[in-house]
Parts: structure tokens; sequence; C-alpha cells
């Protein structure tokens, strides 16, 4: 898997952390800006776990394969799901729940490398 992939999922999903973050600082709801930020997080995690299946298929085995696919579930499916959730609330706590899972993101993504690795 490689590095660039790893490292660019994790500042993507951090600035939008703390754009949403902020957002809800400021008692505002979630907006076209995180929206975005939430599809470039999405498209970074495809293709991340995409690689992660393809070094897969190219012999380099993950070391436990079920937590390995639930982690790679969750990345997939967080981002779009924190978002559905948080434009449900259309106050601070929308962006709440949208930075919140942002942060989730890199947590998966470095436990991605850690089963990968070995």
């Amino acid at each position: 898997m490689p590095a660039v992939l790893s490292t660019v999922t994790t500042i993507v999903a951090l600035l939008l952390a703390a754009l949403a973050l902020l957002a809800a600082a400021r008692n505002r709801a979630p907006d076209r800006v995180q929206f975005v930020g939430t599809v470039v997080v999405s498209v970074a995690a495809v293709v991340l776990v995409g690689a992660a299946i393809v070094s897969w298929i190219g012999g380099h085995t993950p070391v436990e394969i079920t937590t390995f696919l639930g982690y790679a579930l969750t990345m997939l499916l967080l981002p779009a799901g924190a978002w559905i959730v948080g434009r449900m609330e259309p106050t601070r706590f929308g962006s709440l729940i949208v930075g919140v899972a942002a942060l989730i993101v890199p947590v998966l993504v470095l436990r991605i490398g850690q089963v990968f690795g070995g």
C-alpha cells in the first residue's frame, strides 16, 4: 500500500475535520464546502482501499483479513454516512458529526497500514 496515498487521505480528512469543527464552533450547519470535502475524502478512501486490494491480489496478504475488510468497509462508508446524518441535523451538530467522522478516517488509514504491514 503506497505511503503517498495514506498521507494524502490523512491530510484531506484532517482538513475536512478542521473545516467542519470550525463550522460547528461558529454555530453553522453543514454546507457545500463540507460536502465537497466529504466527496474528496471518499474518493481518496476509495483509491486507498483500491490500492490495498490490488496489493492483496498481487500477493501481499494482510495479516488479518477480516479486520482489513472491516476497516476498509468502514472507511468507504463513513464519510458518506456522516454527510447524510449531518444533513439530517441542520444545526451546528451536523457539522460536528461530519468533523468527528473525518477525524476517524486517519485512524482507519493507520490501522489498515498496520494490518497490511504486519
